[in-house]
């Protein structure tokens, strides 16, 4: 039995409204494999998708996965700004906690944005009530990383608790292998490696087009030509990667985070240093 948690990041991946949707079939086919694997884990849900395919989100629930919240929409959050995340953040969390009748307790930032320019979140976030995040890269990345941040599960001042992208490698080659884009395109040796050092808290993310080799091509403004291209790459793989990883995996992230005892402390303004219950 694998000790990985299995996410996903259920967004709505279309260039605009005029392309058929194709997330809501996929992930359907995704619920039936991840049964076929024994697996149940944490499905982050955008806002706009549970408002627009409710019986899809209600999909998810009734196959037993933890339903956390992906954003009100798949804006990064430095775009947002705090009043409004406030504002949308509290509107979608109360909408999907009414579709799932079940508690929301775990938020996801999209593209992982909570970075040092939208250090304002997690307070935020505790006071709308939310018990985890996983929205933090501790790492450089071509689009939100945070290098300075710890890898571990930390608290933020606020006790929001973090459990950030478990990330593999040394200084610029410190890579989220278990997830995405690098999940898919990483070579089957060093996905296995990164198996082997993964911690007790690791996680895997994906999302619904990350098993979708049939969708049609076209530019992610997020990333550009080259960037698109890459998006594509190694999807018909996926599946059987995700299989290798989580098998047999029943955890959620709301379980890890409600085994932690008394994480350590991290402050932005205190650099990388995380300080305990009893002091630095």
């Amino acid at each position: 039995m694998s000790n990985i948690v299995f996410t996903l990041d259920l967004e709505d991946h279309r260039p605009h409204e005029s392309v058929e949707p194709r997330f809501g079939a996929v992930t359907d086919e995704l619920l039936c494999d991840l049964d076929e694997w024994g697996v149940t884990g944490t499905v982050f849900v955008v806002g706009e998708l549970a408002r627009d395919d409710p019986d899809l989100v209600a999909r998810v629930a009734a196959r037993g996965h933890e339903i956390g919240l992906h954003g009100a929409d798949h804006t990064p959050l430095p775009e947002v700004g705090p009043e409004v995340f406030r504002r949308v953040t509290a509107e979608a969390c109360d909408r999907l906690a009414q579709l799932v009748q079940a508690e929301i307790k775990g938020f996801r930032a999209p593209i992982f944005s909570l970075v040092p320019e939208s250090a304002w979140a997690p307070e935020i976030l505790s006071e709308l009530g939310f018990e985890y995040s996983s929205s933090v890269l501790p790492a450089r990345n071509p689009l939100f990383g945070w290098p300075q941040a710890p890898r571990v599960p930390f608290r933020w001042p606020s006790g929001l608790i973090e459990i950030p992208s478990p990330v593999f490698g040394f200084g610029p080659l410190t890579l989220p292998l278990l997830g995405g884009t690098y999940l898919r395109v990483a070579p089957g040796p060093v996905v296995g490696w990164a198996k082997k050092r993964a911690p007790d808290h690791a996680w895997l993310y994906a999302h619904p087009y990350d098993f979708d080799p049939d969708e049609g091509r076209w530019v992610v403004p997020e990333v550009g030509h080259l960037g698109s291209r890459v998006l594509w790459w190694g999807r018909s793989k996926m599946k059987a990667r995700v299989e290798q990883l989580v098998a047999g995996s029943r955890r959620t992230l709301a379980e890890v985070a409600a085994s932690m005892t008394a994480p350590p402390v991290f402050s932005p303004d205190s650099g990388s240093e995380l300080e305990t219950e009893s002091g630095r």
